[in-house]
């Protein structure tokens, strides 16, 4: 995967575990006539490359050694149709080194991700028999979604913060906070990773905190990186005139119970899936950005202006 955070890393860790599963007996074409792949992958509004893992569904544990011997190769063709432009895109089969060491069936693609899309997926045998899924692209139709509460300031003022509710939003993914400063012809946006703090609420929103004053060391580290590569004097004065908060939204099947990511709970198959005639996971990611003018703050949290 290319320019993922850790934390869609460990995501996609968590959903590769129920794969233990395909190395038992239970799973064998001849009982389970109507399974035929476990497929694991996703869907990412920020990227061009795409990956999906396959594994057949047999009687035999996955133990690939080379493309020509053991299981290097598969009987899998694997196509993803935009369901509203009618675009079907074939995916590339390659081998792939999995984080264990072993070898693993993957398949690539380049297109870009539209919101708002249903995007059906196929991997079918040659002999017509075939695992699907569906994912529809997360989209936010408002540009105010945000509750914002009020400015704090606390610990004699060295401390600031505000509580940001996000309704309707009980997943968020890799939030980062935003902040625009600027100097003379200087007008940067930095992001601040923040991982996924907060917790769900009881009407299926999320609520957290957005420690504004603790931010402000990463502003002054792009401001003194700006000084280091003379883009502006060291004595030029600097502000910060908004902020705002970026998250990702998994979509509506990626919802995990009682909304924790906890890898015992989905090792458990049939959990957390979505896909037809086979087992795993297929989903999406999409993306929402809100900011907000904050100039009155700026010299309150120690700016020149």
């Amino acid at each position: 995967m290319t320019r993922q955070s850790g934390v869609f890393v460990f995501l996609l860790a968590i959903l590769l575990l129920p794969l233990s599963a395909c190395d038992d007996t239970h799973l064998d074409p001849f009982q389970n006539d109507e399974e035929y792949f476990t497929v694991y992958g996703y869907l990412d509004m920020l990227e061009t490359e795409h990956t999906l893992r396959v594994v057949p569904i047999t009687r035999f544990a996955e133990n690939i050694l080379a493309d020509s011997e053991g299981q290097g190769s598969i009987d899998a063709e694997v196509f993803t149709t935009d369901m509203v432009s009618g675009v079907r895109t074939k995916w590339t089969h390659k081998l792939s080194e999995l984080e264990d060491g072993r070898l693993g069936h993957t398949f690539v693609a380049r297109f870009s991700v539209r919101a708002n899309r249903t995007y059906l997926l196929e991997v079918v045998r040659s002999d017509g028999k075939m695992t699907s899924a569906e994912t529809h692209v997360p989209v936010i139709h408002t540009s105010t979604l945000f509750e914002r509460g009020p400015v704090v300031f606390d610990n004699d003022s060295t401390l600031v913060y505000r509580d940001i509710k996000i309704p309707n939003i009980s997943s968020p993914w890799d939030i980062q906070a935003i902040y625009l400063w600027d100097s003379g012809p200087i007008n940067r946006r930095i992001f601040v990773p923040y991982g996924r703090p907060g917790t769900r609420t009881e009407d299926g929103g999320w609520q957290m905190r957005i420690n504004i004053s603790d931010d402000q060391d990463a502003v002054r580290e792009n401001v003194a990186w700006s000084v280091d590569r003379d883009q502006i004097a060291a004595t030029d004065p600097f502000g910060v005139s908004a902020m705002g908060v970026q998250i990702r939204i998994l979509d509506d099947n990626w919802d995990p119970p009682n909304g924790v990511f906890d890898p015992e709970i989905l090792a458990q198959p049939g959990t957390l899936s979505n896909v037809e005639n086979g087992n795993g996971f297929f989903g999406s990611i999409g993306l929402y950005i809100e900011e907000w003018n904050i100039r009155d703050l700026s010299p309150l949290l120690g700016h020149p202006y």
